[in-house]
């Protein structure tokens, strides 16, 4: 069975909605521990992708580092949702509405990106904005997405795109950032991902929050 649709079809049925800290810290260290059964490692990616707090999420990023075989695709949509729900509070009410599809086709999903520059003290030039929609556009169209916009700033740079439910957002959004920084590293690894576009207010904690993360001055 496909990867993508496997995951969708075996994540989506876990009670995560009242989980303690420190039955999050339990299923992390379900996913990290060598000695778990790939069953119960799938069964900790479904409950903390869909957790979005920073615990699960730095337990997921760190299990994608070395998922285990036949994991591999599973560890990137988990860390792909996991980023959407952490961030997605800031969005409102839409970040509920992962993957029931809106836009343009009732298969696709409407993402809102944003990624930064690596070091806050630099801005943009205009040859790496070139580059980035370049990049991004060519992977987009090689995974059937579709871009609908770009929104330059000095820091960070916006899009939306319209991604099949069986695309996962880490599949897209980190090969997108590998290949940007084969031409020097200006992107930060690190990025935003939502279903509603920020206003100008939101942006500001955004920006804050994924270079600095939620407990971050």
């Amino acid at each position: 069975m496909n990867n993508h649709l496997d995951y969708i079809n075996h994540t989506h049925d876990f009670d995560f909605r009242d989980l303690t800290e420190g039955e999050i810290v339990y299923w992390g260290e379900v996913l990290l521990h060598t000695d778990s059964s790939i069953t119960d490692k799938k069964k900790a990616l479904g409950i903390l992708a869909h957790v979005g707090n920073l615990t699960a999420y730095q337990s997921i990023k760190e299990y994608s580092r070395q998922p285990d075989e036949g994991l591999e695709e599973w560890a990137k949509l988990a860390l792909g949702e996991c980023t959407l729900f952490l961030h997605g509070e800031l969005c409102g009410d839409d970040a509920k509405f992962v993957f029931t599809g809106v836009g343009a086709n009732n298969d696709m999903l409407r993402i809102y990106f944003m990624l930064l520059t690596a070091d806050e003290k630099n801005a943009f030039e205009a040859w790496q904005y070139s580059i980035i929609e370049k990049e991004l556009s060519d992977i987009a169209r090689n995974l059937d997405c579709e871009i609908e916009w770009f929104k330059h700033s000095d820091t960070y740079i916006g899009f939306s795109i319209l991604m099949p439910v069986t695309v996962s957002l880490a599949t897209f959004i980190e090969k997108g950032i590998a290949d940007c920084n084969q031409f020097g590293s200006y992107l930060l690894e690190d990025y935003y991902a939502g279903t509603g576009v920020p206003d100008e207010q939101e942006i500001k904690e955004i920006i804050r929050i994924v270079r600095y993360g939620e407990e971050g001055e």
